[in-house]
């Protein structure tokens, strides 16, 4: 992904939200500088401006659809209205912005299977979202699980959510795993959400049995904790096979806060 925009020159410009002058006057200043003003589904440069009312909470409609056009391999550079102010008033740099729809712009892009090898060389942990090889990790493991659809399922509540509220998530803790475990794309990870299944995996408060099923942590003292992870109850695992059971039995028997019975 680009930096910078430094140049209006051949760009196809779109706009979302408000602006410092309105519409109109923003797509004559684009033609002005060579620019050309654009759909989004046409469009290289996205302009978010201002809005009280995005449909979803901090982006529109707009900014949604070019989120899925990055994804199915189309580059779309999201620039804040702040920013593209300074390129057409000052001639200054505008700096493109990191995310589009939520999401690292890296989690959206179509990662090689050779710049993931690159990643998957580095031993310990790999923070997904804030570092730049684990973005590119990220990026790769989430086209593998979610193959650019736009909704999916967590593995561990079933529940169907766009894909911004999912992560592909190591079965075995990544920093214990080998280069050849790390490889092992299609067992070592599974999908599940930002809405409490991540985090309730990763602390190792539920936990996937030798047959699939969920186990609840039963060493807690909060009743409202307990009642958060009650709703595993007698669940089976959506991601759990064969194949995956050696990641989730290490997982079973190195991070799970209980014992090991069927909820």
């Amino acid at each position: 992904m680009r930096k910078w925009l430094k140049d209006l020159r051949g760009e196809r410009v779109a706009f979302t939200g408000g602006a410092w002058i309105p519409r109109l006057e923003l797509f004559r200043e684009v033609r002005r500088k060579g620019g050309i003003s654009s759909t989004v589904t046409a469009a290289t440069v996205l302009v978010k401006g201002t809005s009280l009312t995005w449909k979803y909470g901090d982006h529109g409609i707009k900014e949604r659809q070019a989120a899925k056009l990055v994804r199915h391999g189309t580059s779309i550079s999201l620039v804040h209205e702040s920013e593209f102010r300074k390129l057409v008033e000052g001639g200054k740099p505008a700096r493109v912005a990191d995310r589009i729809a939520g999401e690292p712009v890296e989690w959206l892009e179509q990662v090689t299977k050779r710049k993931f090898e690159q990643a998957a060389n580095i031993k310990g942990p790999l923070d997904r979202e804030h570092t730049a090889l684990g973005r590119v990790e990220q990026g790769y493991l989430r086209g593998e699980l979610f193959d650019g659809g736009d909704q999916a399922t967590c593995s561990l509540c079933r529940r169907r959510l766009p894909i911004e509220l999912l992560v592909a998530a190591h079965v075995k803790q990544r920093k214990v795993c080998s280069r050849r475990e790390r490889l092992d794309v299609p067992n070592v990870v599974f999908g599940v959400c930002l809405l409490g299944c991540d985090a309730l995996y990763e602390r190792g408060l539920v936990a996937v049995d030798e047959r699939g099923y969920i186990l609840s942590s039963t060493v807690q003292s909060s009743p409202d904790l307990r009642a958060v992870i009650r709703r595993f109850q007698k669940k089976k695992c959506k991601a759990w096979n064969e194949a995956r059971a050696k990641y989730f039995n290490w997982h079973l028997t190195s991070r799970f806060q209980g014992t090991m019975t069927i909820v």
